[in-house]
């Protein structure tokens, strides 16, 4: 973890979903707190109701922090506000010391992909000495030529030898099989369509890209944690979900 914020948010997070001390909203979070979460009614209200209802059951499990400005992204693991436990992202931005928005993708836990990965594992510890916005500078290029523009050759392009560690629970390591998985889905019109990117989150040698597109019509939100290694693209991890219809009306900020 890096950054003058991970911390402090890390702890805020911890009390609300690990501990379920609703208190920490009126101390951490800003009296004007925007929530984007489509699992959330309403901003600081709408969090603590949530808490509360899911009562002894919630819990978190935190794997990774990463810090970039006033953003901080954590990666992890809830039990409690679902039937099944959900894994994926959760994007809270600071201002004047105060968690002051945030946003979430979150999936359903899965067993491990074909290449035995799960959601959570892997590398967790950010490297310091990695330039944040030389590893940004290359996510960002990366993404817009292989996935907004759908050239899944530049998996190769910016991986070597063919090495791509996957996390997706559908996919297996390397990069054939996600250029296969990806060109087998576009075939069936049934294909990842990315627009743009609405941010990213960069910490030494890891990228989080939150954008949004379509799958088979539907909107998504897409969030996606790239980990380089000597400015080569080498495992990712991710958390796709399915933007509601009426997600920009029942959220006055919409989803993103």
């Amino acid at each position: 973890m890096s950054g003058n914020y991970g911390q402090l948010v890390l702890d805020a997070h911890n009390a609300l979903f690990g501990r379920g001390d609703t208190s920490v909203l009126d101390t951490a979070f800003a009296d004007d707190f925007i929530e984007h979460s489509p699992l959330v009614a309403g901003d600081r209200v709408g969090l603590k109701t949530m808490v509360e209802e899911a009562g002894d059951a919630l819990g978190y499990t935190n794997a990774r922090v990463l810090a970039d400005g006033d953003l901080v992204a954590l990666h992890g693991r809830f039990t409690g506000l679902d039937e099944t436990d959900l894994v994926g992202f959760d994007i809270y931005r600071v201002a004047d010391g105060k968690l002051a928005e945030h946003w979430d993708s979150l999936v359903p836990v899965a067993e491990p992909n074909a290449s035995g990965r799960t959601q959570l594992d892997g590398p967790t510890e950010v490297d310091a000495s990695v330039d944040s916005e030389e590893s940004r500078g290359i996510i960002a290029k990366y993404f817009t030529e292989t996935l907004i523009g759908e050239d899944y050759e530049g998996f190769r392009r910016y991986t070597r030898d063919g090495v791509f560690l996957q996390h997706s629970p559908d996919i297996a390591d390397g990069v054939d099989a996600v250029i296969d998985f990806l060109t087998d889905l576009k075939a069936k019109d049934e294909g990842l369509v990315y627009d743009r990117i609405h941010r990213t989150v960069a910490d030494g040698q890891f990228v989080l890209t939150h954008s949004e597109g379509a799958i088979a019509g539907q909107r998504h939100s897409y969030a996606e944690l790239w980990h380089l290694t000597d400015g080569v693209l080498t495992e990712m991890w991710d958390a796709i979900t399915e933007v509601p219809a009426d997600a920009d009306a029942l959220h006055s900020h919409g989803i993103f």
